[in-house]
């Protein structure tokens, strides 16, 4: 039977689903299997950090999270977003770490949206004109993208439309206008020098992957010697429909598109949720949990400051986020808890085990004024702290207890050697 494995941040992101799908890849392959990892979400924000066991390290973006082992393939969904430029960027920094065939083994869905630069400098003079009052962007053009596309269906940019160079020209000049006339003040060269130049990056880069043709999925999935991995993007709090808005990304990050293509497969599924031993939130929006000293205490080389979302925040444990995440994300079948290695060393640890005066609560779908209320709820709200003197081990066995689910995974570094799965 085809094996698949869904694997999704129960949090705010950054709780190590690069290195989570980077081991799940060695164990299948090491089975027998063939893995594909398929991206049902999300674009080039995508900040998945891998470290093999001999050392090499990438963050992935836009490839999968296991490329790092030969003949790994990677399908970007009809739900990705796809950014050329970055593509092309991140396929460098990959052959600098000894991987020289990541693009001749990327598959990409005709009907992916296309993030195009327009797009990213219009996020960024958005993100900027917030000013204090901002969402936490990764200025690489997500939601720009994601608008367009449901403003003007029948003029969004598609992998399809990289095909024709003079149809693709015309739609960019008129994607390149809207962009001017959206934002005013915002430097856009009037002159085509830089159009024609991305032009060529996109047909130099349909020449060195591969558009899947109909069906490609559906076969792979049929294949019962292989298995598929389904990498998520960010995490389910910052879902567009169940996040916390507006602090939340234009893009469904639960399991909601996974299970969408799976369905029918007859594939035997085990869908992971993934969760770090300790809070984090990187970007803004409240944060009950958020401590000082842990944020000095566990710096993450990983995570970066950077001038969009901030420096990365540390937290307390928070039973009551992991219960509304779990709540939202869909079907979770087992936890991974992963960064355990990086809490032995400190002492004085406590757990949120709730809010002496909130309850969050899923509301109605796609009910964004809800989910404003959520975000104000959740920004006044008191943690109900217990202090906790056991192992990280036991901290893990007691997280996966308080949430109802079994505990599949522990992960004590950033390598999928440092993994332990359990029966």
């Amino acid at each position: 039977m085809h094996r698949a494995i869904i694997v999704t941040d129960l949090l705010f992101g950054d709780s190590g689903k690069g290195t989570i799908v980077d081991w799940a890849t060695r164990e299948l392959t090491t089975s027998g299997r063939s893995p594909l990892i398929v991206r049902h979400s999300g674009g080039a924000q995508a900040a998945h950090a891998v470290q093999t066991p001999e050392g090499k390290a990438h963050t992935f973006q836009q490839f999968g999270a296991g490329t790092f082992l030969p003949d790994v393939r990677t399908y970007l969904s009809e739900f990705m977003l796809i950014n050329p430029l970055t593509l092309f960027w991140e396929n460098e920094r990959l052959k600098a770490s000894g991987v020289h065939d990541a693009l001749s083994r990327l598959f990409l869905h005709p009907e992916a949206l296309v993030t195009s630069p327009w797009h990213m400098a219009a996020n960024r003079y958005k993100e900027q004109k917030r000013g204090s009052a901002r969402h936490g962007s990764c200025g690489l053009g997500i939601g720009e993208t994601q608008a367009e596309a449901l403003t003007y269906p029948g003029d969004a940019l598609r992998v399809q439309h990289l095909t024709n160079p003079v149809a693709l020209r015309e739609r960019l000049l008129r994607h390149r206008t809207r962009k001017r006339t959206e934002c005013p003040g915002l430097l856009i060269d009037s002159d085509d020098e830089e159009l024609d130049a991305w032009i060529k990056v996109c047909q130099n880069l349909l020449g060195r992957v591969t558009v899947a043709p109909k069906g490609f999925l559906q076969e792979h999935l049929a294949n019962s010697n292989a298995a598929t991995i389904f990498e998520g993007s960010q995490g389910v709090l910052l879902d567009e429909w169940r996040g916390f808005h507006p602090y939340t990304t234009w893009s469904t990050v639960t399991t909601a598109n996974a299970f969408h293509l799976l369905e029918g497969s007859g594939a035997e599924i085990t869908s992971l949720g993934v969760l770090r031993g300790y809070a984090t939130r990187h970007g803004a929006g409240p944060f009950p949990t958020e401590a000082a000293a842990l944020t000095k205490l566990l710096p993450d080389d990983t995570n970066p400051d950077n001038p969009w979302q901030g420096e990365l925040r540390v937290g307390w444990p928070d039973v009551g986020l992991l219960r509304y995440g779990l709540a939202v994300a869909g079907r979770i079948d087992a936890l991974a808890v992963t960064c355990l290695d990086r809490m032995e060393h400190i002492s004085g640890w406590k757990l949120a085990i709730g809010y002496e005066n909130q309850t969050l609560a899923p509301g109605p779908w796609q009910d964004l004024t809800y989910q404003e209320s959520l975000t104000e709820a959740l920004r006044v709200a008191k943690p109900i702290y217990r202090p906790w003197a056991g192992s990280a081990q036991a901290h893990a066995v007691e997280l996966a207890a308080l949430l109802g689910k079994p505990l599949a995974v522990t992960s004590w570094g950033k390598t999928a050697s440092d993994k332990s799965a359990r029966a």
